[in-house]
């Protein structure tokens, strides 16, 4: 699909629009069709799973809209975006809140001998990534990993040590909009077939409480910025 605006992909099938930015809404099945293709590619592939809070942190920072709008696959991260699109088919629900697309990944990678490679903001966030991805994938090893707290500011050094470990996929936890801001700026510097970025989706820093806390904020907040955009933009919709 590249060479797509990703505006002229979301007229086709399985595209949802919220706010203006054009979601993947793809079955796992139909996701892992695509992700075959990426694990092979010897281009970068951007694979992006989409937060509530990188939603309302789009209005405020281009880059993150133009980063999803470049992502070759945009993965819907949570349930309350699927209610709030009409999307929400039960099949939908249990694939979303089940991790379903990252758990294939991970088996699919360790089945074909595939690198991975773990980025995040924080040495406490890798070693949660660790614990997390070795419970969804029972081989799971890492190839290479880095914390960008080590990197002071120097984001070069990401990329060197990211093309060190020679991986096959990068899978990074920084939250918005170093996420976004890093794959505009570094994609052609780095050497993988797969960036998925799953970003603050898996809220690595708040215990149970404070993410159902924060959940009930931001889906607050999403209904909000939703209206105030179809207001705005009733004539068009």
């Amino acid at each position: 699909m590249r060479g797509i605006s990703r505006e002229t992909r979301c007229e086709m099938s399985k595209k949802i629009n919220i706010m203006g930015i054009c979601l993947d809404n793809y079955s796992v099945r139909e996701s892992l069709m695509r992700l075959d293709t990426y694990m092979s590619s010897t281009v970068l592939n951007i694979i992006e799973t989409v937060t509530m809070e990188q939603l309302i942190l789009a209005g405020e920072n281009p880059a993150i809209k133009e980063c999803l709008e470049q992502a070759d696959l945009c993965i819907i991260g949570e349930r309350e975006i699927l209610t709030e699109t009409g999307t929400d088919s039960a099949q939908r629900v249990r694939e979303v809140c089940g991790q379903e697309f990252l758990q294939e990944l991970l088996g699919r990678a360790e089945r074909s001998r595939k690198r991975i490679f773990l980025l995040a903001e924080t040495d406490v966030e890798i070693e949660y990534m660790k614990e997390t991805f070795g419970g969804l994938s029972a081989k799971f090893t890492a190839a290479g990993c880095y914390a960008a707290e080590t990197c002071g500011g120097d984001l070069d050094a990401i990329v060197n040590e990211i093309n060190g470990a020679t991986p096959d996929v990068v899978i990074s936890a920084l939250a918005s909009p170093m996420e976004e801001e890093f794959v505009l700026s570094h994609k052609d510097k780095v050497g993988a077939g797969i960036w998925y970025g799953i970003g603050s989706s898996y809220d690595l820093k708040k215990k149970k409480v404070g993410r159902t806390i924060k959940k009930l904020f931001l889906k607050g907040r999403l209904r909000h910025f939703v209206s105030k955009y179809e207001s705005e933009n009733k004539d068009r919709i």
